[in-house]
């Protein structure tokens, strides 16, 4: 079950928001793309989400900050102290991938980071047939983790790291229970999941599988653009999603936001409303909040895409969509609706956008709250 290991764990604990900024050469490799890795995992995650392994709580926040209802279960005791001052509003329990507690609220996508290694394949398996159970159909595992291509390739792997002179590599390398890609795949397989595997460095894989093989190419295949990997059956609009951050070559980050206005395929705002409230947001958002980059719709009518620059504060976002959508219910005209400086002009309405407004600003305290419980 992998506590064979705590005592590595709890003497990382201090140390291992530095290990993974690559301090140290030996696992510089292991820890390459670590953001990006995170990233990964938390688009490809959707609903309630029930983390392994949460160790400092890294990938934990990204999942929060992302709108999804994150559950974490570790097993040492450091680390979960770690994690609780880093994250205080994190349901932190003590267990592991085989023996944890057990929760009455539905499951969705079970995640875990540098963590499903510390398991025997005996072991791996009998915790993905415990996720089967645990997830509904088109449940998700999303895993990153060191694979290997083949027992070959572990070899010339350890070979490698003796080699380099990186002796702490070479002994995790061989004493931690590193497994193939065909033998994660048999295990999935075997379990009900349809499985696809995605190298995010020398060393680790993005593991993404889905239960029910049903419409599994249509879950299990990663996509370029965010929402196309979002489950939008599973969200409650409306809410404030954070998709997703891009680092700039100078160090500047877009932090980029979902604002849903309205139930995906159930509901959708008419185009006049919706033009109307486009300009009116893009005019007076930049009034409550700076480095703003851009606000536009979304082409499905349910909502707005929000860029901002170099501001990750969320409560920000919410505050300041609230004050725009004031603004809204108080306007006496849609600025710019002329032809000259707009390109529709006569396709324009101030009460459509206001009756849109109305109905966002109603449901404020709930745009926090992503996916339907």
């Amino acid at each position: 079950m992998g506590r064979e290991f705590l005592d590595v764990f709890d003497e990382w604990a201090d140390s291992y928001d530095k290990s993974v900024e690559g301090v140290d050469p030996q696992y510089k490799a292991v820890f390459a793309n670590y953001d990006v890795i995170l990233d990964e995992v938390s688009k490809c995650s959707y609903g309630n989400v029930l983390e392994f392994g949460v160790g400092t709580g890294n990938l934990s926040k990204k999942l929060m900050e992302s709108g999804y209802s994150v559950t974490g279960i570790e097993p040492s005791h450091s680390m979960r102290q770690k994690a609780a001052e880093k994250l205080p509003d994190l349901p932190l329990y003590e267990g592991d991938f085989i023996d944890f507690p057990q929760f009455s609220k539905q499951v969705h996508t079970v995640v875990s980071t540098y963590a499903f290694h510390h398991l025997t394949n005996k072991e791996k398996d009998t915790a993905i047939q415990q996720f089967s159970r645990l997830l509904p159909s088109m449940g998700k595992i999303v895993f990153a983790d060191t694979v290997f291509e083949s027992k070959e390739h572990k070899e010339i792997m350890i070979k490698k790291a003796y080699e380099q002179g990186f002796t702490d590599l070479t002994e995790d390398l061989q004493r931690e229970y590193y497994t193939t890609i065909d033998e994660l795949q048999r295990i999935f397989t075997a379990n009900g999941f349809h499985v696809k595997f995605e190298q995010m460095n020398n060393f680790v894989w993005l593991i993404i599988a889905v239960k029910n093989k049903k419409e599994r190419f249509i879950m299990a295949q990663k996509m370029n653009v965010e929402s196309f990997n979002l489950d939008h059956t599973k969200v409650k609009a409306p809410y404030v999603r954070l998709v997703g951050v891009t680092s700039g070559s100078n160090g500047d980050k877009v932090y980029k936001y979902d604002i849903r206005f309205k139930q995906p395929n159930k509901e959708h705002m008419d185009m006049p409303g919706l033009h109307s409230i486009e300009h009116l947001m893009a005019e007076n958002i930049r009034n409550h909040m700076d480095n703003v980059l851009d606000i536009g719709p979304m082409g499905c009518q349910t909502g707005f895409y929000l860029a901002i620059l170099n501001n990750d504060n969320y409560d920000q976002v919410l505050d300041a969509l609230e004050k725009t959508l004031q603004d809204v219910l108080e306007a006496k005209e849609v600025p710019a609706c002329n032809e000259v400086q707009c390109g529709w002009a006569a396709n324009h309405s101030l009460e459509g956008a206001k009756e849109i407004a109305k109905d966002m600003v109603a449901e404020k305290d709930d745009w926090n709250q992503v996916f339907a419980e």
